[in-house]
Order: structure tokens, then C-alpha cells, then sequence
């Protein structure tokens, strides 16, 4: 029987790995000592996620955010498939604490400018021989050929209506939104002013986005090409390509607490990988073989000391099912 109080505490810890568009997706039911780990049906992306792989990956973070969970608890957590469920977890065994479970609660996206800093750039260089699955990209050329691809590729979605709309269901552009601090993209998290989160909601409307990209304007509005710009790094994350993707996830939470580790904030580019168009680009240009599957690219560098806002998260009422 799994101590009720346990489970709380686990959940808790591994709610704090990140989603796509932080929808969180992941559900935890105890049953029998173990504990089956679901999907929510309600919290997908029809539009941007057709296939639910980035759904996938979201699960695989948060399994791999309860086992960090577990082994600080001197738990080992045995993850096994499940066929009609997301896996099933059992709680058996002696662990030792995972080196990145310090890192687990200063983990975030950072949308903002970064720093110029030479320690950031060495910790690049590390992180570089040490994740084989990393290209790191570190000369500014590179760097601003990248942003100018990345503009491109985001303009190309949101001139889908339907990516747009889907998109802003999810963003919380104002504090009286119900759902501002339990999930979503708030506009603190966005890096937006109350003005720019205002301009945003208005921008994104239907007919308002077409009539500006008519007069050449929607591009501008957009882009983030100063922004990546400033970014010491940019890495390409890259995995097998017939690897599940919830492992994939599992791999994807474990490089983002490293990052933070080496004393680096991110923010994921997944327009780069989910694009057709970007995706090839780099796959040719960074030699990506058709054995390997470019799952996102992250700028990387070193956030200004700031107050960190908290971190928009459901109450664990709604992700233990009893």
C-alpha cells in the first residue's frame, strides 16, 4: 500500500516538469501499491499536435520527474508500458538521490533576453561533449541564421487559423483569467508586459492577423529574432527516430535539469522541429541522418537575477484520481 501522503509528495515534485504548452496532460492513479499513470483525454492539441507525440513526451517528463521524486525519497520506481494506460509504476527497492533532483524546483522557461556571459559559453562547450545528443551552435552567425529561420517558420503557422485559435486557448493573457496560475502560457511566463499580453490577445484574433500580414505587418509582430539572437547558444536535441516518444520525454526533462545544473535558463523553438520545412534545413545542415529524429532547439543562455514568478500548476487534487 502506497502512503497516501508519499504519493502527494511525489506528484507534487513531478508536476513540476514541463508540458507542452503546459498543458499537463498526466494523470496519476494509485491501485493495488502501484500506481498507473493515465492520460487526461481532454488536454491535447488536435491542431498543433495531431499525432499526440509532443503529448508523449509531456508524459515521459512527468514519469521521469516522479522517479527523480522517488529516489529522493530512497525509493526505486520500476516504469513498465501499459497498454491502454500511459505505464505503471512500482515503488520497490533502494535508490540513491539523482544529481538533478536540486534542480527540479529552479527549472523554467526563460523567454526574456539573455545575458553576455563567458561562463555561460563554457558551460555550453561542457554540455557539448558530454550530451551526444546536443549539436550545440554557438557562433553568432549560426546563431542569427537560426532566429531568421525560426521567424519564418512560426510566421508559417500562425497564418493557420486553426493553429492560432488552439494556441490562444491556452494563453492567459490577463491575471482575471480563471486558469492563470494552474496551467497554460501565462503572460508572466510569456515575458509580456500587461500592454503586450493586451496587444497580443488582440493581434491574434481572427481576421485582425490577416488583415495585418496583408499590409506586412504580422511578420514583425511575431518575430523573435532579437531575442534569439541574444541567446549564447542554441542547441538542437536530437533522438532516435524510432525511439518511443515518451522516452524520448523521459530524455527531454533530464537535458533541460541539466541545463539548469550548468547554471543556464532555455526556452524550447519546437516550431524548428514540428515545421517541415526548418526541420529539414537543419537536419541537412548540422548532418541529422534519417536515423535521427530532431525533436526541438533550445536558446540557451544566462538569465538576468530576477524574481521568478511561479510556476502555473494544477492542484493535486486534479492530477491523483482516486
Amino acid at each position: 500500500m502506497l502512503d497516501p501522503r508519499v504519493l502527494r509528495t511525489l506528484v507534487a515534485e513531478a508536476s513540476l516538469a514541463p508540458s507542452v504548452h503546459n498543458i499537463q496532460p498526466t494523470r496519476w492513479r494509485p491501485e493495488d501499491g502501484r500506481v498507473v499513470v493515465t492520460a487526461d483525454p481532454a488536454r491535447r492539441l488536435p491542431i498543433g499536435d495531431p499525432e499526440g507525440r509532443d503529448v508523449a513526451v509531456s508524459h515521459g517528463c512527468a514519469v521521469e520527474g516522479f522517479r527523480i521524486a522517488a529516489a529522493s525519497q530512497g525509493l526505486a520506481v520500476e516504469v513498465a508500458p501499459d497498454g491502454s494506460d500511459v505505464a505503471v509504476l512500482t515503488l520497490k527497492g533502494v535508490a540513491e538521490v539523482d544529481p538533478l533532483a536540486a534542480f527540479v524546483g529552479a527549472r523554467r522557461t526563460y523567454r526574456g533576453r539573455f545575458e553576455a556571459s563567458p561562463s555561460a559559453r563554457d558551460a555550453c562547450a561542457r554540455l557539448a561533449e558530454t550530451c551526444p545528443d546536443l549539436v550545440m551552435l554557438q557562433e553568432q552567425e549560426a546563431i542569427a541564421d537560426l532566429a531568421a529561420l525560426y521567424d519564418d517558420a512560426s510566421l508559417r503557422w500562425f497564418r493557420r487559423a486553426d493553429y492560432r485559435a488552439e494556441l490562444v486557448s491556452w494563453m492567459r493573457l490577463s491575471r482575471r483569467h480563471a486558469d492563470w496560475a494552474r496551467d497554460g502560457l501565462n503572460a508572466e511566463a510569456m515575458a509580456m508586459s500587461p500592454l503586450e499580453a493586451a496587444g497580443a490577445g488582440l493581434v491574434l484574433r481572427p481576421g485582425v492577423f490577416e488583415a495585418l500580414d496583408k499590409v506586412g505587418l504580422a511578420r514583425a509582430l511575431v518575430a523573435e529574432a532579437p531575442v534569439v539572437r541574444s541567446a549564447t547558444a542554441v542547441a538542437l536535441f536530437h533522438r532516435p527516430a524510432d525511439e518511443p516518444p515518451f522516452e524520448t520525454g523521459r530524455r527531454f526533462y533530464r537535458v533541460w535539469l541539466a541545463f539548469t545544473q550548468a547554471g543556464l535558463s532555455a526556452s524550447p523553438m519546437a516550431v524548428l522541429a514540428d515545421d517541415e520545412a526548418a526541420s529539414a534545413s537543419l537536419r541537412a545542415e548540422h548532418g541529422l541522418g534519417l536515423d535521427r529524429r530532431l525533436i526541438t532547439a533550445f536558446r540557451l543562455g544566462l538569465a538576468p537575477a530576477s524574481r521568478q514568478p511561479p510556476k502555473p500548476r494544477l492542484p493535486l487534487e486534479s492530477l491523483i484520481l482516486v
